[in-house]
Order: C-alpha cells, then sequence, then structure tokens
C-alpha cells in the first residue's frame, strides 16, 4: 500500500533492522531527519564507538562503522527523489524503512572504495573515475536494496534510469575495470537487542528506550559524564 504520511519508526521495527544491521558488520544508530542534514539514511566506513552489551553497568566499547536512520520518512518526499536508476516510487509504506537500511548495507558490502581512486597514478583517470563514483555507487546501493525487498523482481526504473541506462553502464564498466571493488561477506557481529549498540543510542532516554527497558541507566549516565567531561577539555584546549 502506498499512502502520502509521515512515516515515524518504532521501538519494535528498530530492534528488528538493529539485527539485520548486525548479520552485515554494522550497527544502528538514530537521529532526526533534520540532524541528518535532510536525508533518510547515512552510511559512513569512518567508526564510532559501540558498547558491546549495554544491559550492564560497564562501559565497554568497541569503534565500529554503524548505519544512522532517520526516525521519520515523509513518503511522499522519499518517492519523488531523483535516483540514478531505480524509481523508489514503487516502494510500499511498508517496505520504505527495510529499504532505506538496506540501501546503507548495500553501501557497506557492495561498493567501490574511494581510497582505492585517490591512490591511483594516472591522474586524468583518477578525475574520472571520481566524477562517476558517487552516482554508481548511488546505483548498486539502490539495486543491493531492491534485491533484498523484492528478490527477483526486475529493477524499476524511473525516466532517469530509463535515460542514462548506457552512461551509467559505461561509468559502472569504467569503475569495474580500474578499480574493482572485492566483494566480501562481512564478519557478523554478536546478535540480541543489548548487544553492540551505538553508544550514540545512549543520549536520551528516548533513544535508549528505542533498545529497551534493560538498558543499563547507570550505564546511561556514564556514557553521559563521558561526553560532558570530552566537551568541556575539548574547550580547555582552545
Amino acid at each position: 500500500m502506498k499512502t502520502d504520511t509521515t512515516l515515524r519508526i518504532g521501538r519494535h521495527q528498530y530492534r528488528q533492522l538493529a539485527e539485520l544491521t548486525k548479520q552485515s558488520g554494522v550497527g544502528l544508530a538514530l537521529a532526526s531527519f533534520t540532524k541528518l542534514g535532510g536525508i533518510w539514511g547515512e552510511y559512513s566506513s569512518w567508526t564510532q564507538p559501540v558498547v558491546r552489551d549495554v544491559s550492564l553497568d560497564q562501559l565497554q566499547c568497541e569503534d565500529r562503522i554503524a548505519i544512522k536512520l532517520a526516525t521519520s520518512v515523509k513518503t511522499s518526499v522519499l518517492r519523488g527523489a531523483q535516483r540514478p536508476e531505480i524509481d523508489w516510487s514503487a516502494l510500499d509504506d511498508g517496505e520504505i524503512y527495510p529499504f532505506i537500511v538496506n540501501h546503507e548495507i548495500g553501501h557497506h558490502i557492495d561498493n567501490f572504495k574511494h581510497w582505492d581512486i585517490i591512490l591511483m597514478p594516472d591522474l586524468d583517470l583518477r578525475e574520472q573515475c571520481q566524477k562517476v563514483l558517487y552516482r554508481v555507487n548511488e546505483m548498486l546501493a539502490d539495486r543491493y536494496a531492491w534485491e533484498q525487498i523484492r528478490p527477483g523482481e526486475p529493477l524499476p526504473l524511473g525516466e532517469t534510469g530509463k535515460r542514462l541506462q548506457e552512461v551509467m553502464a559505461g561509468d559502472l564498466e569504467l569503475l569495474d575495470r580500474h578499480v574493482p571493488r572485492t566483494r566480501r561477506a562481512p564478519k557478523a557481529l554478536p546478535g540480541g537487542q543489548y548487544s553492540y549498540v551505538p553508544a550514540s543510542m545512549l543520549k536520551t532516554d528516548e533513544l535508549a528506550a528505542f533498545v529497551g527497558p534493560r538498558v543499563s541507566t547507570s550505564l546511561i549516565e556514564r556514557a553521559r559524564d563521558r561526553r560532558r567531561v570530552h566537551r568541556r577539555d575539548t574547550r580547555l584546549r582552545t
């Protein structure tokens, strides 16, 4: 079903999607659409603190990659987004959040790496590859997500996708030839509702409630005190 509405992620759905991301070796954090700068999901190869077990009082962190997901999505705006290939208006309401998360997972496991291009000795070729990298990676992430949501179904090409089919195929071939991506099955993080939770999910009581009722209250206080000390120390050094 497709409606013009604002979807808001619930606690149960967050926990389901967090287990999905952990299977691909990354955590899942939430932030408002505004705080994410007007996007619905974000992937970065930079790591952030992830707590091994938030039900324990001890703050034990590892540096891990974590996907960020918007807490709300306006369906009409998302379906109107201009994409390099796929028409997002094909998504039903119930498919939107799983698609966004799988799109970000796709960036993690099936994308060309920016650093591989930076290290290319041929400057002209490097520039060519850099020009097409973003849209090719977006195309690949969309393809990955669509296959997870609608396995075996043809890609729903948008008008841009139809118009740029040959161009995008050429861009993909360029990158495949000069900086071939290595597809590796990522090592899964330990599963479980309270395992490997991004420390940012302890910032507020509202965010911690998404994780579950057994999040350690003393751990929350310790994590927040740690951030306040860090900010204060940072100011003193400037």
